[in-house]
C-alpha cells in the first residue's frame, strides 16, 4: 500500500479476541485502501501473537516495552500513519459497514472540511443503550438529520459529557500534524480524547454526519484500570480520578479565546461543577 486513503490507529492491551474484531471491522471498510496500525500497549497475554498470526502483513504492528496508556499508544501509532485521513478505533469498538464510504461522500460535498464526526451507539454488556451519542449530546436535533458544519450548530461541546466517541472522529492528517508530536495527553487516565476534541472543534472546520457508523462496546473484563466498571456506578476513587483529569483539561485549556458566548458559558459551568464535585470527594478521602 503506497498511499492509503485512511490510517487507523488501534491501541490495545490484553484483548486478543476483541481487538481482532475491531481490526476486521476497519479492514472491511475499503479493502486495500485502509492502513491499520495496531499498538500493543505491553500486553501480558498472547494478544500480540494472536494479532500477528491472524492478520500478518495486512496490518502494521507496534509493541511498547511498558504500559503507557491509551494516549501514548495513540501517539505512537500516529507517528507511523501515512494516510491523508486519520482515525482512531479502540480495541473494544466496531465500525459498521459503509462508514468510510459515507464519510468520503460527505467530505466531497464539503471539500473545505478538516474532519468529520459521525454518530455511534453504546452497548453495555451487550445491551444497547436507549439513545445514540448524537441523541444524548444534542447533535441529532441540531443537524436535523443532515450533514452540517459544527460551528453553525448549537452544540455545547465544551462540556465533557457532550462529546462524541473517539472512534467516530475522522480528521485530515494536517490537523494532527499541527497538533505536534503528542496529539493526545499522556498524563491522563481519562478525558484525553475530550481535550483533543475541544481543540479540534475550536480551531478547525468540522462537519457532523448524523448516522450511526460505530458500536461502542463496554464490557466488564477487568481492562478498565482505575475507571468505572461498565453497567455499575463508579466508586468514589474512580469518580475522583475522572474529575481530577477533567479539571486538569479545563485548567490548562488556555486556547479558547473567541469562543461563542454559549460555549464559553458551558465551559465555565463544567468547570464549576467539576471543582464542586472534586472538592466534595477530596473531603471524603481526607475525612
Amino acid at each position: 500500500m503506497t498511499n492509503p486513503v485512511l490510517s487507523v490507529v488501534i491501541p490495545t492491551r490484553n484483548r486478543a479476541r476483541l481487538v481482532c474484531e475491531a481490526i476486521e471491522s476497519a479492514l472491511s471498510q475499503r479493502p486495500g485502501e485502509v492502513e491499520i496500525i495496531v499498538v500493543d500497549d505491553a500486553s501480558t497475554d498472547d494478544t500480540a501473537k494472536v494479532i500477528t498470526e491472524t492478520f500478518g502483513t495486512r496490518i502494521r504492528m507496534l509493541r511498547t516495552p511498558e504500559r503507557r496508556g491509551a494516549g501514548a499508544a495513540r501517539n505512537a501509532g500516529l507517528r507511523l500513519a501515512r494516510g491523508e485521513l486519520v482515525a482512531f478505533l479502540d480495541d473494544d469498538d466496531l465500525w459498521l459497514p459503509g462508514k468510510l464510504d459515507a464519510e468520503l461522500k460527505a467530505l466531497e460535498r464539503f471539500p473545505d472540511a478538516d474532519g468529520i464526526v459521525s454518530d455511534s451507539l453504546t452497548f453495555v454488556q451487550e445491551q444497547a443503550a436507549p439513545q445514540t451519542f448524537f441523541m444524548k449530546n444534542g447533535l441529532l436535533a441540531a443537524t436535523q438529520g443532515h450533514v452540517r458544519w459544527i460551528n453553525e450548530l448549537p452544540w455545547l461541546w465544551t462540556n465533557s459529557l457532550n462529546g462524541v466517541a473517539m472512534c467516530s472522529i475522522t480528521l485530515r492528517r494536517r490537523v494532527l500534524d499541527q497538533r505536534g508530536d503528542k496529539s493526545f495527553a499522556e498524563d491522563l487516565i481519562s478525558c484525553e480524547d475530550w481535550e483533543l476534541e475541544m481543540w479540534v472543534y475550536h480551531h478547525w472546520h468540522i462537519i457532523a454526519l448524523p448516522e450511526v457508523f460505530a458500536w461502542i462496546r463496554r464490557l466488564d473484563d477487568g481492562a478498565r484500570v482505575n475507571r468505572s466498571t461498565p453497567g455499575k456506578p463508579p466508586t468514589d476513587e474512580q469518580e475522583f480520578l475522572y474529575l481530577r483529569d477533567r479539571l486538569t483539561v479545563i485548567e490548562r485549556s488556555h486556547w479558547p479565546r473567541g469562543l461563542r458566548p454559549d460555549l464559553a458559558a458551558e465551559l465555565e459551568n463544567c468547570r464549576e461543577d467539576t471543582v464542586r464535585r472534586h472538592a466534595r470527594l477530596q473531603n471524603v478521602e481526607t475525612a
